[in-house]
């Protein structure tokens, strides 16, 4: 059992408790069964297994350039969802 809290946006907080109390599970069991289902989604799998190639032959740079990449596609996501709000 973990012992170090995970912090998370208040909505996604408040959406966990929401969800569990209509599913008559707990917030800690739900995320575990959430987690469980995206780790065996495409998207988790092909980016696990790329990093774990990636590591197992050294290429850090290959695996902070992925990340790179994807921060920057999530911050122009966010991006767009503020100008969206805005015009």
């Amino acid at each position: 059992m973990a012992t170090n809290p995970v912090r998370v946006p208040e909505s996604v907080h408040s959406e966990v408790h929401a969800a569990a109390r209509l599913l008559g599970c707990n917030a800690a069991e739900l995320l575990a069964r959430a987690w469980e289902v995206y780790r065996q989604s495409p998207e988790f799998v092909s980016e696990f297994e790329f990093a774990q190639k990636a590591l197992s032959v050294g290429d850090v740079d290959a695996v902070a350039h992925r990340l790179h990449e994807q921060a920057a596609q999530r911050a122009g996501r966010r991006a767009d969802a503020v100008r969206a709000m805005r015009g």
